[in-house]
């Protein structure tokens, strides 16, 4: 797009990244502070209050399910309040750092990088939301549907876990969906969300209505049958204006596949004060990190290195369709397939290369230009800041959840807890969980134990970001005092964590004749310390942790489950913590 001169530097000094392992965890860099993300955080000298960084390990941006970090769990994570006019920014900046898993792991296709492009978009557009109307949002009034349009739930690829459906394999005039416009629409950008389907698994959608907008959507095989099989679809319309309020876009279902659907996510406007969004390219890598880290992507390392510059362009092209509030970070040419800026598996940047990547989101911070009048408007939109708090931890020493005092808790197979701890230095990580059997019992109960995120601090437990026990469920033997995770090998962890708030998560599998654990109670500072009716509650009843009963016990959940009730007293997990260098 063409650059035009910035009247005004400023930086955004609230962050939401999203992305895989080049944002999150600690692979190249010996800290987590050595990252390219908490480079530019400290580049920009934002607080870490001030950063949501909501990227995970492998993730792909057209894969579905939040716990995968695509673009499910962005839209899960990027709520916009039901408002009227003026429709202006909300949330801050955001930082996506997407592509080369979908390259590497999903498959190298035509039809996968177009899948990419389409949930890159859907995530750009929706950062840049004033306002969503998700399918269930006032029916019959924002949002109306003819007779061949159903309401369904659909978790995993949707924004509010339903949508709206079409199955006629027959499409007829009731095969429609009408969007109103607000009576104080004033020209945003208006995104309509389909769910593109696997394999031919959908149908094509004619664009009709009042507002004057033509075309049409296909959303039949946007995704490989043998992935998973939904990404989103979005009809994005920008040329319409403050004559067109109260009007309509109507989606008409002209077409259908045998057995498919045409399904609607919702819709939102884009504010025309648009919050600033940067999109880091994908990197080109040494011969070595082709072969050892993706073998099933095909070719030579010049085809692969041509497979990246191609989907660069596809990307590209894409923030070619927004404003000048959206920038490419020209990471690639930074980083030139040095080998010299890559940990030793040839993927990962190390701190070297971290620098370089932060180098590029900073020329693409630099190349913003506010769209409107107000510089402020767009770069520091209205942001959910948080305040602050330091818990300073020894290294070697172990540490819980806050509690007052202790109790004992008898194992009931099916029970998944989640119990509140923060993380408030950026150089600690844990490498060793705990529990106490207080009671031996003449037989073994089994658990399963591991850490869910919570970067939002929305005060209950999300997604799953490692089950300690994925190889298996860890065994309480039969002697009182004491246990501990391995130190090594299976069931061993080693977790390097940003500063925020995480859930401990805790489930029982099988439990042994007798046996019962040590348990701890007390306010926390994270649970409800308020009882019902809005009275005090006394440290006996003020509640400790987050339980479901009746869960599965095959493995954690991916996402903690919702409906889960705060209890007085949970099962204690202690964390072992080290914090390097140590001092």
């Amino acid at each position: 797009m063409p650059l035009t001169q910035r009247r005004e530097y400023r930086v955004p000094d609230f962050w939401s990244v999203f992305g895989h392992s080049f944002m999150q965890y600690s692979f190249g860099t010996f800290y987590q502070t050595g990252r390219a993300d908490s480079i530019v955080r400290s580049m920009l000298d934002i607080e870490h209050t001030n950063w949501q960084n909501f990227s995970i390990n492998g993730a792909r941006a057209c894969i579905e399910a939040s716990y995968t970090g695509g673009f499910h769990r962005m839209f899960q994570k990027c709520k916009k309040p039901q408002r009227g006019g003026p429709y202006v920014g909300d949330g801050g900046a955001a930082l996506f750092c997407y592509g080369i898993n979908d390259l590497g792991m999903v498959d190298n296709t035509t039809q996968v990088k177009d899948a990419y492009i389409h949930a890159m978009r859907a995530m750009i557009s929706r950062w840049r939301a004033a306002v969503i109307y998700e399918n269930n949002f006032q029916v019959g009034t924002r949002t109306s549907y003819g007779a061949g349009f159903s309401a369904i739930t659909a978790t995993g690829y949707t924004s509010g876990n339903s949508a709206h459906w079409c199955t006629d394999t027959t499409p007829d005039a009731d095969d429609t969906f009408t969007c109103t416009l607000p009576s104080d629409y004033n020209g945003e950008p208006v995104a309509i969300c389909l769910v593109g389907a696997g394999g031919a698994a959908g149908g094509t959608v004619t664009w009709s209505g009042t507002a004057g907008v033509t075309g049409t959507t296909n959303v039949s095989n946007i995704m490989p049958s043998s992935a998973v099989s939904h990404c989103p679809v979005i009809k994005r319309v920008t040329n319409l204006t403050s004559a067109n309020a109260g009007q309509t876009i109507i989606g008409t279902v002209t077409a259908m596949d045998s057995g498919g659907a045409v399904m609607l996510d919702g819709w939102w406007l884009e504010s025309k004060e648009p919050p600033p969004v940067v999109v880091c390219d994908i990197t080109r890598l040494p011969a070595a990190g082709y072969t050892s880290n993706y073998a099933g992507w095909d070719g030579t390392e010049s085809s692969r290195d041509q497979d990246v510059l191609d989907w660069n362009t596809a990307l590209y092209a894409l923030v070619a369709e927004f404003d000048s509030m959206v920038q490419i970070a020209y990471v690639d040419s930074v980083i030139q397939k040095n080998a010299a800026y890559f940990f030793t598996d040839n993927l990962h940047p190390n701190e070297r290369g971290a620098a370089r990547i932060a180098d590029a989101i900073g020329e693409a911070i630099k190349r913003l230009n506010p769209t409107q009048d107000s510089v402020t408007a767009s770069l520091n939109p209205s942001s959910p800041r948080a305040g602050g708090s330091l818990r300073p931890r020894i290294s070697g020493q172990w540490y819980t959840t806050d509690y007052a005092t202790t109790t004992t808790y008898t194992p009931v197979s099916g029970h998944l807890w989640a119990m509140p701890i923060w993380v408030t230095q950026g150089r600690e990580f844990w490498n060793q969980l705990s529990l106490e059997c207080s009671t031996a019992g003449s037989t073994q109960s089994t658990i399963r134990w591991g850490l869910y995120e919570d970067v939002g601090w929305s005060g209950y437990p999300g997604d799953l970001i490692n089950e300690a026990t994925a190889g298996g469920a860890f065994s309480i033997t039969n002697s009182t005092g004491v246990k501990t995770s391995p130190t090594s090998g299976g069931g061993s962890i080693n977790w390097v964590l940003d500063p925020g708030l995480y859930w401990i998560g805790f489930m029982v599998v099988t439990v042994g004749t007798s046996q019962v654990l040590r348990a701890i109670q007390g306010h926390n500072g994270v649970m409800p310390n308020c009882g019902t009716t809005g009275l005090p509650l006394a440290q006996a009843s003020a509640t400790q942790g987050w339980r479901l009963t009746g869960q599965g016990t095959t493995a954690l959940p991916t996402s903690f489950p919702t409906g889960a009730t705060a209890i007085a007293s949970a099962p204690f997990v202690g964390v072992k913590v080290f914090i390097n260098p140590t001092n």
